[in-house]
């Protein structure tokens, strides 16, 4: 603080101080005036953003005194905090639109305002708004009064909100019939319209329109209001029959407006649309690929979907003419022959019955098909989001066979679904964090700049408040009276801020309850105490009081205390098992047996709240969140019992919620931590999540309301109104919520484009996917994935947290061992007990006796410490040897890693300890002999001996492994290519033997290994390794199956299950693939990760699980007869009316229930899972909805209410847990790449551009020598910009043309589209004629040229048979995505297998998902249901069709007493493949793309491997022959016209340049040329700061930097060549060596000595000219002497 000595001297400022000499002690409430004098500063501070945000100003910028120029404007000043911003006789508030002062909300304030200042974006009296009204008219002054009036802006949003409800009340009827209230609500609309005029025409009055700045059509929202307004008078106008009157829906997003400010949902809306830009190009690439299969399949599949099976004698084309047999639906067939249909495999129709033609309109109404641009494109955007992408595939099967189709579809789904549309989830994940941090930034920035501010201020107050009582102390006129108040008031605030600065921080406290019971004693007894001692001062009853109080902190300590915590859990988990168990049909007793414990648990819980509120106090018991929660279930629980007593059977299941409380037993578990922080890190999360529901049901709301007007009333077709309709607003909401989870999202479609015509050939239905097209893309691939990225970005921040917390634990544990190896020191050596107690709410974790102590850490820890002295050490490998334990539990690994890192630790790699011997995890060919245990092998075999000897020599022969993995994969093709069906069939006795000889070698390869390795009692023997024992099971099961096999009575179920384990042995495979094993281990680590979620996970779905099976028990039934709602009325015969029957069919009445229901726990929680894979899951709401009572069958529409059941469940597991595992997948793999790196003190982006540079090589760019001769002329054309611009024409144009084929085109146009592809073709063949003359055999160098040739004899070969067609797609491939897929496709291989094994002996029918198309009865066909299945298509109709009881296949030799499939297994098999494949496999692929795609929203001036293309592209234009080698000075120039971040740029300085080069310092060779990989290297490596330092330090920064390099690409490394050339050693950079650095050191030292010389010469001719004036006035000859060392210099 700054102030002036003279402002103590200024009697006028001085004068309220005498005033309040006589009460100085209240000075310090007091505001006082701050001065500082101008002293030639601005009088207008200027402000940064922040602060002006904040709401004041510096403390510079305040004080400003403006006593010295009377004429001065005070602007800004800030005195205290209700004094901040006022504004005198300025125009503070025009552009911003803020305006400082009270208001009390009348017109008569703001008709004061809008007089003193001009509109906002006005730049003064010259605008005019509509070139009418200038700033001065009375008429815009009072439309800008009623604008800016507070109450205005929610007068119009009630408006909104009200129109939106007359839209939602609306019930629309079919042919445009209309409801009475309907009728009443449309006389509504000329009074809406009426008001959003009015609005629209002040807001224009006193903006203006357009043209200036701040105009009315400026602001996007008054662009949208505009459209509405301007829709709703047409409409009202003009009869159309197009109603947009819906537009005004779109109103309902103006009260974002309002609430962006909001910080978290600032965060979701402004990561949403800076995600813009890049979401722009990943929709444009989705777009190209798009079209590209869409051209593909217009050439494969035109008009295939046409031809269909019509009867015999029918000349029509309509449906009912069409003969379908054994099929459920119609089913194209092949054109061709029945000799070719057989021969392709493609359906064929039956003789004598049917005839294949082609007059169908096709599948779905003719929507899905190929038969032109539009259709196909549509029906790959269907396929891309996964629903109903089988369906096609099936009937192009049909259509022309099922052997080339998998090729088109499987890359589709594969790049379409996995990749491209994966590409969204990683842009907005990217966007969100940079967008959370920013505003986290900001919002710490401002909370300081407050802090700071208030400090200031109060600083200030202090410091004048001093010197005024300095100042009164000195007066004479001051009384000894008024010192002493002074005085004493001084030692008071001395004391209080004592106080203040011993005040213990309660930072460390966690917010637990064993916490809070630990603040009880003193927050109870400072409440309690004066009550007390009023009751003492009665004196009758302080007995009473006394005793009172001792049996209140009885009953604390009770609370307290571990018995009653356990008690309660126990409890709690007794009522958890009671609820649970309720299923249909249970026993009277059981019954009754619930209903009363229900009233005993509730009795005891009400009884535990009592005591803790009596014990510890209403106001400590409600501090605790898990309190407040149990209060809410007790009290929700009795208001639930009251209701069902009055109101038999009418059961919430809200109780349930008290199996919440089991989450109390995670406290005393060890992982609580990270959970605990996942929780934080959630909660902190929550306004994001909840604004992005708020802007998810908005959403949902504005498409609901548009859905009703397109398709309200619609949807009813002569086969009946589909359940997922517009026709009212419940319906509606719930439609788009389905088509929002993406569910069947196809079937609406369809049924929206045949409400609007679609047959007869009227295509006007097809503009109308554009609806749902926009409302999936927004919906499902955006909003939805802003969850993930929400999830992601969480589980980043509470992995931070628990990182943080373990480093502070092991810190801690450090310093608590250091403490006791001290107190053993000086004790003279005692053992120090220590007190092991399991933790608990009832004992503090701070105790490092009770949480801090491990028996295998210290254990650990005291063998490390006597391997090594230095405490850094001891830490390093102690924490080496914990994460090893953690991950494997293998004692031989451990010791491996802890002896191969401390010759690391120690810095003495010259001399390693001896290692102990690496098992198979090593697992490369040929990794060199191994050194025998030094322990006795099972008793018997010393190291000595001759046998165990030999053993140990096989199996580390160089290509054991390689001999085993042969095996491995021979007996793997052996399964796959198994009979599943006949297992007598000749090829399954043939592979019979190989298995022998497969199961004779694996036993072999275990007994050499048992032999050599041991057992199990020492370290390293065979079954201290997992992998050992895996494959010790597979070969004992497999020896064991065989003997069951050769006895007589054999079981052949035994047999099965044993010898289904073969399946395993690929997984062997794992062990002996390091990257693979890192890909496997990734995995592994995300199902540990998971586990703690999991049992929160599982938890929750228990809650909801026993919640759906007490709301719909027994209520899931149904007669086949929908005329009967009873199983008593379910009895007899009925006629069936068939979609395709000429005739009905008379089929007996079943009452069946739904395959899924909620009759019992088991079948529940299968249903939620269902439902949480997103499939199934609309057909199961309408059976809740229709559910009635209790054996009663469905009524439509029954239960509305149900819905809200099915969308809580899909935000709590689909849109929170699932994304959650996803989440954890993703974080896992980021974390496992990274782990690599944290030794090697290296970031991703550094490691990706080392290893661009360590594999890059330079391109050849052919040039002909001769310049004269023609092939230089054709050369230079070919490689020309226009050229290739001409050949991109070409190739869009070729592209244009390809899209215009359609079914049904004419012959003259089909001539028109055959000559241009003849054109087309000749031109490319030209191109690739004059690139074969221009370039020779060089041609084929390059990929794309190769690509080019095939495709131009392609082209050829299509215009000669006209066959087949041509498309130019790319494909990207990542280094870890073959990896990935090898993972994944080992585990389709295992679940392929096991699915031939048990499944593939069921009957093939066509009404079941077990169908020709879809089976188990070969490998292919096995890995392509399980492809499907992991897409998640009606997965769960598969898993129904294998249950137990389905007939058998006839050539199965099974008969008909013996049924196949089984319950248990199928639920298991598909249960757990959809959990691996679905939640953890196939988000590897998301993983993949979001850590190879992050630099889409990375900064881009950082340097990156997506950049240094270009330096290869221009490095090839200095040096097309790829010799590698460039001038030093070619070099320079390319770098120069390179723009950052690769190069330097035309606009950079020369000397920053050349500072550069220093650093970079290549060697340059005798010819003075630069290498291709060392400038590379010294490039990234000097932009992205890499190993550099001071010169002293860079040459041990480069020998580490060459370790680095060995360490991580220990191949590449193993060139010493490449290793010199990426950090060339001192033998090449010293002595007489030329390096880069030397030379432009030596340019800048010339230039320097220029300069200086330049300047010298100049001094000198001046003083010569001053020396001839001096000659010329004196007369005087000067001395002609120069000393010569007086020109020197230092650079």
């Amino acid at each position: 603080m700054l102030y002036l000595e003279g402002l103590l001297d200024n009697e006028e400022i001085l004068k309220p101080v005498h005033h309040a000499s006589k009460k100085s002690a209240q000075l310090y409430h007091q505001p006082a005036p701050r001065a500082e004098h101008h002293s030639g500063k601005k009088i207008n501070g200027e402000q940064s953003d922040a602060e002006s945000n904040n709401g004041g100003l510096e403390a510079e910028s305040v004080r400003v005194c403006t006593t010295d120029q009377p004429g001065a404007t005070v602007s800004n000043v800030g005195l205290s905090t209700p004094m901040a911003n006022f504004t005198v006789g300025g125009h503070e508030g025009q552009d911003g639109g803020e305006y400082w002062g009270p208001s009390d909300g009348s017109l008569r304030h703001f008709a004061k305002k809008a007089a003193d200042i001009s509109l906002p974006g006005t730049g003064g009296s010259s605008s005019r708004s509509l070139f009418i009204f200038s700033e001065e008219n009375f008429i815009r002054k009072y439309a800008k009064i009623i604008i800016e009036w507070g109450p205005f802006e929610y007068m119009v949003l009630l408006t909104i909100i009200a129109n939106c409800i007359v839209l939602a009340l609306e019930e629309h009827l079919p042919k445009d019939d209309k409801t009475p209230l309907a009728v009443q609500l449309e006389e509504t609309e000329i009074y809406f319209v009426v008001i959003f005029l009015v609005e629209a025409l002040l807001k224009i009055v006193a903006l203006g329109f357009v043209l200036h700045k701040g105009a009315y059509l400026r602001n996007i929202w008054n662009i949208m209001d505009f459209v509405v307004v301007v829709t709703g008078i047409i409409t009202m106008a003009a009869s159309s029959q197009l109603d947009l009157r819906t537009l005004r829906a779109v109103r309902v997003l103006r009260p974002l407006k309002l609430v962006s400010g909001i910080p978290s949902l600032q965060v979701v809306l402004k990561s949403i649309i800076r995600a813009m830009t890049p979401l722009l190009q990943v929709c444009l690439l989705v777009i190209f690929a798009i079209i590209i299969f869409a051209i593909v399949g217009l050439e494969f599949y035109s008009g295939a979907f046409k031809n269909a099976c019509f009867k015999i004698g029918t000349k029509g084309n309509s449906e009912d003419d069409i003969y379908i047999g054994d099929e459920a639906n119609i089913r194209p067939c092949s054109s061709g022959s029945p000799s070719s249909a057989d021969l392709n495999g493609a359906f064929k129709c039956q003789e004598n019955i049917s005839v294949c033609r082609g007059r169908w309109v096709g599948p779905y109404f003719g929507i899905t098909n190929f038969d032109n641009i539009a259709y196909a494109m549509l029906t790959v955007f269907q396929c891309i989001t996964m629903e109903g992408w089988t369906e096609v595939l099936y009937y192009t099967n049909d259509a022309i066979g099922p052997y080339i189709n998998w090729l088109y579809f499987y890359p589709l789904i594969i790049l379409g679904s996995f990749f491209m549309l994966n590409l969204v989830l990683g842009v907005l994940s990217g966007e969100f964090a940079k967008e959370r941090l920013r505003v986290e930034n900001r919002r710490s920035y401002i909370k300081l700049r407050r802090q700071q501010q208030i400090d200031m201020e109060l600083s200030g107050y202090l410091e004048w408040i001093c010197k005024a009582e300095e100042v009164i102390l000195n007066e004479d006129r001051t009384t000894d009276e008024d010192k002493l108040r002074i005085m004493e008031a001084r030692k008071r605030a001395a004391t209080k801020m004592k106080k203040i600065g011993k005040e213990p921080s309660d930072e460390n406290n966690e917010d637990n309850d064993s916490d809070l019971l630990s603040d009880i004693n003193i927050g109870s007894y400072s409440l309690g105490r004066s009550n007390i001692q009023n009751r003492k001062q009665t004196g009758r009853c302080a007995a009473f009081w006394k005793a009172e109080k001792h049996f209140r902190f009885s009953l604390r300590r009770l609370v307290k205390s571990q018995p009653f915590y356990w008690t309660v859990i126990v409890l709690v988990f007794l009522n958890t098992v009671c609820t649970a168990s309720e299923h249909y049909g249970q026993p009277k007793w059981h019954e009754e047996f619930l209903y009363y414990t229900e009233f005993v648990f509730l009795g005891l819980f009400i009884f535990e709240m009592l005591i803790k509120m009596y014990g510890l106090g209403v106001r400590i018991y409600f501090q605790s969140s898990f309190n407040i929660f149990d209060c809410g279930v007790i009290i929700v629980s009795i208001i639930e019992v009251i209701w069902s007593y009055y109101k038999d059977g009418a059961s919430f299941g809200i109780s349930t919620l008290r199996a919440l409380r089991l989450l109390r037993v995670f406290k005393v578990t060890r992982y609580w931590s990270s959970l605990r922080n996942l929780v934080v890190s959630l909660l902190s999360s929550m306004r994001s999540i909840v604004s992005l529901l708020f802007l998810l049901f908005l959403f949902i709301l504005i498409f609901a309301l548009l859905g009703m007007q397109l398709f309200g009333g619609e949807m009813n077709f002569d086969d009946g109104r589909p359940p997922a309709h517009f026709d009212t607003f419940p319906i509606a909401l719930l439609t788009v919520f389905q088509i929002l989870t993406g569910a069947d999202w196809n079937e609406v479609m369809y049924n929206g484009i045949r409400a609007h015509g679609i047959e007869d050939g009227d295509k006007k239905g097809m503009f109308y996917s554009i609806y749902f097209i926009i409302l999936v893309v927004f919906g499902n691939y955006t909003l939805l994935n802003v969850f993930l990225a929400i999830a992601v970005d969480n589980l980043t921040n509470a992995q931070e947290m628990t990182a943080a917390e373990e480093e502070e634990e092991v810190g801690r544990k450090e310093r608590n061992k250091h403490e006791k190896e001290l107190m053993e020191e000086t004790s003279g050596g005692q053992q120090v007990t220590v007190n092991i107690c399991p933790p608990s709410p009832a004992n503090n974790e701070e105790n490092p006796k009770i949480s801090n102590f491990n028996y295998k850490d210290s254990n650990h820890q005291n063998d490390l410490k006597n391997n090594k002295n230095t405490a850094n050490a001891v830490t390093k490998k102690s924490n080496i040897s914990q994460n090893q334990f953690d991950n494997d539990g293998l004692d031989t690994e451990n010791n491996d890693l802890v002896n191969n890192n401390i010759p690391r630790d120690s810095n003495n790699s010259e001399d390693p300890p001896p290692q102990a011997p690496k098992q198979e995890e090593e697992g490369a060919f040929g990794s060199g002999p191994r050194p025998m245990l030094p322990y006795s092998s099972m008793f018997i075999f010393g190291p000595k001996n001759p046998i165990r000897r030999f053993c140990h020599f096989v199996v580390n022969l160089r290509y054991f492994d390689l001999f085993i993995m042969i095996v491995i994969c021979a007996s793997s093709f052996a399964l796959a290519t198994e009979e599943p069906v006949n297992e007598d069939a000749f090829r399954n006795k043939i592979l019979n033997y190989f298995d022998y000889v497969f199961t004779i070698v694996f036993t072999v390869e275990m007994i050499l290994k048992v032999i050599d390795l041991g057992v199990f009692l020492h370290p390293g023997s065979y079954c201290r390794n997992l992998w050992n024992i895996l494959d010790a099971t597979v070969v004992i099961c497999a020896v064991v199956a065989f003997f069951f096999d050769d006895t007589a009575s054999k079981n052949l179920n035994t047999i099965k299950s044993m010898r289904v384990l073969r399946v395993l042995r690929p997984l062997k495979t794992i062990n002996r693939v390091p990257k693979l094993k890192a890909v496997f281990d990734c995995v592994v680590n995300s199902l540990k990760n998971v586990a703690n979620i999991l049992i929160v996970y599982m938890l929750f779905q228990l809650i909801f699980a026993v919640i759906a099976v007490q709301l719909f028990k027994g209520k899931f039934f149904y007669c086949t007869d929908e005329s009967k709602s009873t199983e008593e009325e379910c009895r007899g015969q009925f006629f069936s009316y068939e979609e395709f029957e000429d005739t009905p069919s008379v089929e007996n009445r079943e009452w069946l229930r739904r395959d899924f229901h909620y009759d019992n726990l088991f079948e529940a929680m299968l249903t939620l899972f269902t439902v949480t894979t997103g499939e199934g899951w609309p057909g199961i709401l309408h059976n809740s909805m229709d559910s009635t009572y209790e054996d009663q069958g469905p009524k439509p529409g029954n239960r509305m209410e149900m819905a809200i059941f099915y969308v809580v469940f899909f935000i709590v597991f689909p849109f929170f847990f699932v994304n959650i595992f996803v989440a954890l997948i993703i974080i896992t793999f980021q974390d496992q790449g990274e782990a690599e790196l944290e030794d090697a003190q290296l970031d991703k982006n550094q490691k990706q551009c080392i290893d661009f540079a360590v594999n890059a090589r330079p391109t050849s760019r052919y040039m002909p020598k001769n310049k004269k001769t023609i092939k230089y002329k054709i050369w230079r054309l070919v490689v020309s910009t226009k050229f290739e611009y001409f050949v991109m024409t070409l190739i869009a144009l070729n592209t244009i043309v390809l899209m215009m084929k359609f079914e049904g085109m004419s012959a003259r146009y089909k001539d028109i589209l055959k000559y241009l592809n003849m054109g087309f073709t000749i031109m490319f063949s030209i191109e690739c004629t004059l690139k074969l003359i221009g370039c020779g055999k060089n041609y084929f160098h390059d990929p794309w040229n190769v690509f080019d040739f095939i495709t131009v004899v392609g082209s050829i070969i299509d215009v000669l048979v006209n066959e087949f067609g041509s498309t130019y797609s790319s494909f990207n491939s990542f280094k870890a995505l073959p990896y990935v897929c090898l993972l994944i496709l080992m585990l389709f291989f295992i679940y392929a297998i096991i699915g031939m094994q048990v499944f593939g002996n069921i009957k093939l029918d066509s009404h079941t998902d077990l169908n020709r198309h879809n089976n188990f009865r070969n490998f292919l066909y096995a890995l392509m249901l399980l492809f499907r299945c992991a897409t998640g298509e009606n997965w769960q109709a598969i898993m129904i069709a294998c249950l137990s009881g389905q007939t058998c296949d006839p050539e199965s030799n099974l008969e008909p007493p013996k049924t196949c499939g089984s319950s248990a297994i199928a639920y298991v098999y598909f249960v757990s493949f959809m959990f691996l494949s679905s939640f953890l496999m196939l988000n590897l692929f998301v993983a993949v793309i979001m850590d190879n795609f992050d630099y889409l929203t990375r900064d881009s001036s950082i340097l990156g491997p997506h950049h240094l293309d270009e330096f290869v592209r221009e490095w090839a234009e200095i040096d097309p022959g790829a010799t590698g080698r460039i001038h030093y000075q070619d070099m320079y120039e390319m770098l120069k016209n390179i723009e950052p971040p690769v190069g330097f740029g035309k606009k950079c300085p020369i000397k920053f340049a050349y500072r550069k080069l220093i650093r970079m310092n290549m060697p340059v060779a005798s010819d003075n040329t630069v290498h291709f990989t060392t400038t590379l290297f010294a490039l990234i490596r000097e932009s992205l700061s890499i190993k550099m330092g001071p010169v002293e330090e860079m040459d041990k920064l480069d020998d580490e930097l060459r370790e680095l390099i060995r360490k991580m690409w220990p191949v590449q490394a193993r060139k010493k060549k490449l290793l010199n050339l990426l950090v060339p050693p001192n033998s090449e950079l010293n002595d007489n060596h030329m390096t880069v650095g030397k030379i432009y050191v030596g340019l800048i030292i010339a230039e320097n000595w220029r300069a200086y010389k330049s300047s010298q010469s100049k001094m000198n001719n001046l003083k010569m000219v001053e020396d001839k004036e001096e000659v010329s006035n004196h007369g005087d000859t000067p001395s002609a002497d120069i000393d010569p060392n007086s020109a020197t210099t230092s650079v």
